[in-house]
Protein backbone atom coordinates (compact mmCIF):
# COMPACT_ATOMS: atom_id res chain seq x y z
CA UNK A 1 0.00 0.00 0.00
CA UNK A 2 0.96 3.41 -0.71
CA UNK A 3 2.19 5.72 1.84
CA UNK A 4 -0.26 7.95 1.93
CA UNK A 5 -3.54 6.09 2.17
CA UNK A 6 -1.80 4.19 4.75
CA UNK A 7 -1.32 7.38 6.89
CA UNK A 8 -4.66 8.70 6.19
CA UNK A 9 -5.94 4.72 7.20
CA UNK A 10 -3.53 5.20 10.49
CA UNK A 11 -5.34 8.70 10.93
CA UNK A 12 -8.97 7.74 10.64
CA UNK A 13 -8.54 3.75 12.49
CA UNK A 14 -6.50 5.42 15.42
CA UNK A 15 -9.24 8.50 15.79
CA UNK A 16 -12.35 5.67 15.30
CA UNK A 17 -11.10 3.07 18.18
CA UNK A 18 -9.89 5.91 20.47
CA UNK A 19 -13.90 7.85 20.41
CA UNK A 20 -15.41 4.52 19.34
CA UNK A 21 -14.31 2.77 22.81
CA UNK A 22 -15.49 4.77 25.06
CA UNK A 23 -18.49 6.15 23.11
CA UNK A 24 -19.92 2.92 22.74
CA UNK A 25 -18.67 1.71 25.88
CA UNK A 26 -21.02 4.41 27.94
CA UNK A 27 -24.37 3.66 25.98
CA UNK A 28 -27.26 2.32 27.19
CA UNK A 29 -27.61 -0.49 24.30
CA UNK A 30 -26.09 -3.80 25.18
CA UNK A 31 -24.61 -4.34 21.80
CA UNK A 32 -23.07 -1.00 21.67
CA UNK A 33 -21.81 -1.37 25.01
CA UNK A 34 -20.44 -4.99 24.11
CA UNK A 35 -18.76 -3.66 20.88
CA UNK A 36 -17.42 -0.45 23.12
CA UNK A 37 -15.81 -3.12 25.43
CA UNK A 38 -13.70 -4.84 22.87
CA UNK A 39 -12.43 -1.50 21.47
CA UNK A 40 -10.93 0.21 24.38
CA UNK A 41 -9.46 -3.32 25.20
CA UNK A 42 -5.14 -2.88 25.01
CA UNK A 43 -5.27 -6.10 22.74
CA UNK A 44 -7.48 -3.62 20.05
CA UNK A 45 -5.03 -1.49 20.54
CA UNK A 46 -1.92 -3.75 19.55
CA UNK A 47 -4.02 -5.14 16.62
CA UNK A 48 -4.70 -1.66 15.14
CA UNK A 49 -1.16 -1.14 15.03
CA UNK A 50 -0.35 -4.87 13.71
CA UNK A 51 -2.64 -4.58 11.16
CA UNK A 52 -1.38 -1.51 9.82
CA UNK A 53 2.11 -3.09 9.73
CA UNK A 54 0.71 -6.10 7.85
CA UNK A 55 -0.40 -3.41 4.90
CA UNK A 56 3.03 -1.85 5.10
CA UNK A 57 5.57 -2.47 2.13
CA UNK A 58 8.83 -2.40 4.61
CA UNK A 59 9.74 -2.38 8.11
CA UNK A 60 10.00 1.44 8.17
CA UNK A 61 6.77 2.27 7.22
CA UNK A 62 5.33 -0.48 9.75
CA UNK A 63 6.91 1.17 12.46
CA UNK A 64 5.90 4.52 11.69
CA UNK A 65 2.12 4.03 10.86
CA UNK A 66 2.40 1.35 13.83
CA UNK A 67 3.67 4.03 15.95
CA UNK A 68 1.25 7.15 14.52
CA UNK A 69 -1.68 5.38 14.86
CA UNK A 70 -1.36 4.37 18.87
CA UNK A 71 -1.22 7.78 19.61
CA UNK A 72 -3.94 9.31 17.64
CA UNK A 73 -5.93 6.13 19.21
CA UNK A 74 -4.54 7.01 22.82
CA UNK A 75 -4.53 11.30 21.86
CA UNK A 76 -8.75 10.79 20.97
CA UNK A 77 -9.38 8.21 23.77
CA UNK A 78 -8.59 10.57 26.57
CA UNK A 79 -10.13 13.43 24.63
CA UNK A 80 -13.38 12.33 24.59
CA UNK A 81 -12.83 10.83 28.30
CA UNK A 82 -12.50 14.12 28.94
CA UNK A 83 -15.32 15.60 26.81
CA UNK A 84 -16.90 12.63 28.92
CA UNK A 85 -16.77 14.16 32.31
CA UNK A 86 -13.22 12.39 33.31
CA UNK A 87 -10.41 13.86 35.14
CA UNK A 88 -12.72 16.22 37.40
CA UNK A 89 -11.76 16.46 40.89
CA UNK A 90 -13.24 18.64 43.53
CA UNK A 91 -11.81 21.62 44.99
CA UNK A 92 -11.00 20.40 48.60
CA UNK A 93 -9.36 24.04 49.31
CA UNK A 94 -12.76 25.60 49.13
CA UNK A 95 -15.64 24.77 51.54
CA UNK A 96 -18.61 24.98 48.31
CA UNK A 97 -16.75 21.61 46.85
CA UNK A 98 -16.74 22.79 43.65
CA UNK A 99 -15.81 21.17 40.88
CA UNK A 100 -12.59 21.65 38.48
CA UNK A 101 -10.54 20.13 35.27
CA UNK A 102 -7.67 18.28 36.39
CA UNK A 103 -5.18 19.25 33.64
CA UNK A 104 -2.14 17.70 35.24
CA UNK A 105 -4.08 14.14 35.63
CA UNK A 106 -5.38 14.49 31.96
CA UNK A 107 -1.89 15.24 31.06
CA UNK A 108 -0.08 12.88 32.86
CA UNK A 109 -2.51 9.94 31.58
CA UNK A 110 -2.57 10.91 28.26
CA UNK A 111 1.62 11.37 28.15
CA UNK A 112 1.98 7.97 29.79
CA UNK A 113 0.16 5.72 27.40
CA UNK A 114 2.02 7.77 24.23
CA UNK A 115 5.18 6.84 25.72
CA UNK A 116 3.91 3.30 25.98
CA UNK A 117 2.71 3.79 22.16
CA UNK A 118 5.74 5.30 21.44
CA UNK A 119 7.67 2.18 22.51
CA UNK A 120 4.90 -0.80 21.42
CA UNK A 121 4.18 1.09 18.31
CA UNK A 122 6.74 0.35 16.04
CA UNK A 123 7.23 -3.19 17.50
CA UNK A 124 3.87 -3.78 16.96
CA UNK A 125 3.89 -2.43 13.56
CA UNK A 126 6.84 -4.71 12.36
CA UNK A 127 5.42 -7.66 13.99
CA UNK A 128 2.73 -6.92 11.49
CA UNK A 129 5.02 -6.88 8.76
CA UNK A 130 6.92 -9.94 9.69
CA UNK A 131 3.98 -11.87 10.01
CA UNK A 132 2.84 -11.41 6.57
CA UNK A 133 6.29 -10.81 5.09
CA UNK A 134 9.09 -12.54 7.06
CA UNK A 135 10.72 -15.49 6.78
CA UNK A 136 9.47 -17.10 9.93
CA UNK A 137 5.54 -15.95 10.21
CA UNK A 138 3.88 -18.24 12.50
CA UNK A 139 5.15 -16.44 16.24
CA UNK A 140 4.02 -12.82 14.73
CA UNK A 141 1.10 -14.17 13.36
CA UNK A 142 -0.01 -15.60 16.79
CA UNK A 143 0.56 -12.39 18.77
CA UNK A 144 -2.36 -10.50 18.79
CA UNK A 145 -4.50 -13.63 19.26
CA UNK A 146 -1.91 -14.40 22.66
CA UNK A 147 -2.33 -10.80 23.44
CA UNK A 148 -5.78 -11.12 23.38
CA UNK A 149 -6.07 -14.14 25.16
CA UNK A 150 -4.62 -13.42 27.71
CA UNK A 151 -5.93 -10.30 28.39
CA UNK A 152 -9.74 -11.53 28.16
CA UNK A 153 -8.50 -14.22 30.84
CA UNK A 154 -7.43 -11.65 33.52
CA UNK A 155 -10.42 -9.34 32.81
CA UNK A 156 -12.50 -12.70 33.09
CA UNK A 157 -11.03 -13.71 36.40
CA UNK A 158 -10.47 -10.27 38.09
CA UNK A 159 -13.26 -8.02 36.64
CA UNK A 160 -16.38 -10.02 35.65
CA UNK A 161 -17.93 -9.83 39.25
CA UNK A 162 -18.26 -6.56 38.78
CA UNK A 163 -18.33 -5.76 35.01
CA UNK A 164 -21.45 -5.46 33.17
CA UNK A 165 -23.12 -8.06 31.12
CA UNK A 166 -22.58 -7.10 27.95
CA UNK A 167 -18.36 -6.46 28.78
CA UNK A 168 -18.80 -10.06 29.90
CA UNK A 169 -20.22 -11.34 27.00
CA UNK A 170 -17.65 -9.31 24.85
CA UNK A 171 -14.85 -10.58 26.71
CA UNK A 172 -16.05 -13.81 26.73
CA UNK A 173 -16.74 -14.20 23.02
CA UNK A 174 -13.25 -12.48 22.53
CA UNK A 175 -11.49 -15.61 24.14
CA UNK A 176 -13.07 -18.29 22.46
CA UNK A 177 -12.31 -16.33 19.18
CA UNK A 178 -8.63 -16.33 20.61
CA UNK A 179 -8.63 -19.60 21.18
CA UNK A 180 -10.34 -21.09 17.65
CA UNK A 181 -7.64 -18.56 15.64
CA UNK A 182 -4.52 -19.86 17.41
CA UNK A 183 -5.78 -23.24 16.59
CA UNK A 184 -6.57 -22.28 13.27
CA UNK A 185 -3.41 -20.61 12.84
CA UNK A 186 -1.19 -23.49 14.09
CA UNK A 187 -3.00 -25.67 11.80
CA UNK A 188 -2.28 -24.22 8.77
CA UNK A 189 1.48 -23.91 9.40
CA UNK A 190 1.13 -27.33 10.35
CA UNK A 191 -0.85 -28.39 7.24
CA UNK A 192 1.75 -26.32 4.96
CA UNK A 193 4.73 -27.76 6.69
CA UNK A 194 3.62 -31.16 5.82
CA UNK A 195 2.37 -30.31 2.38
CA UNK A 196 5.96 -28.98 1.53
CA UNK A 197 7.56 -31.76 2.95
CA UNK A 198 5.50 -34.69 1.19
CA UNK A 199 6.65 -35.91 -2.02
CA UNK A 200 5.40 -34.67 -5.14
Amino acid sequence: MRTLPLVSLAIVTGAAVGIGGPLLDASASPSASALGAVLVAGWCYAAISFCLGMASTSRLKAATVGTATLLIAVVSYYSLKAAQGDFRTVDLSETSGREFFSWGEFASMTLYWCVVGLILGPLLGVAGWMARQGTIRLPFQLLVPVIALAETMMRLQVEASRASSPAVWAWESVRATSIALIVLLIGVAAWKKHNRRSPA
